[in-house]
């Protein structure tokens, strides 16, 4: 088995790269990490540092494995069709139909609206006939995993496809 053919051919694959701000109380860095590849990851001083720098620390750490022997894990066929099923007591399929209800929304507007701001963004929906079905993420920090993050005001994505992948 030869390792730098193999070196070169995990280095090609698409692995799926996580990029997220964080903060340790005196500044803000960014952490980038291989999805697929435990404990693969680096910090910067700004994304496009962390980015760059995650690829020689994916090298390294494909390299070390491999002249381990250990097993080097491929990275998963990523589809999102943007349709989930969800299963939730009666009451709060209730409860929440009442509340989208009285914002005068869609039921789906309303849940999708809400597990976006759980995941970070804060949502609203535009009222003028050009811009329906868009909506804009606000400025927002929150914890999760102890990191905060700080989602640009400028980012604009479509209500049907909120998914954003960082490839």
């Amino acid at each position: 088995m030869d390792m730098k053919r193999n070196l070169e051919y995990y280095e090609k694959l698409p692995y799926h790269i996580i990029l997220e701000p964080c903060d340790d109380g005196q500044s803000v860095y960014w952490v980038a990490r291989v999805a697929e590849l435990p404990h693969c990851l680096i910090h910067g001083d700004t994304p496009e540092e962390a980015i760059r720098e995650i690829e020689e620390v994916k090298r390294d750490w494909i390299k070390s494995n491999l002249e381990r022997g250990l097993k080097i894990p491929e990275p998963i066929s990523r589809k999102y069709s943007g349709q989930i099923s969800l299963r939730i007591p009666p009451s709060l399929h209730k409860l929440l139909s009442d509340i989208a209800t009285v914002q005068e929304i869609s039921l789906n507007q309303f849940m999708a609206t809400a597990l976006a701001r759980e995941a970070g963004f804060h949502l609203e929906t535009t009222e003028s006939k050009a811009k329906r079905g868009k909506i804009y993420a606000r400025d927002k920090k929150f914890t999760r995993r102890g990191c905060m993050k700080n989602i640009s005001s400028e980012m604009k994505y479509d209500t049907g496809k909120l998914h954003v992948d960082s490839r």
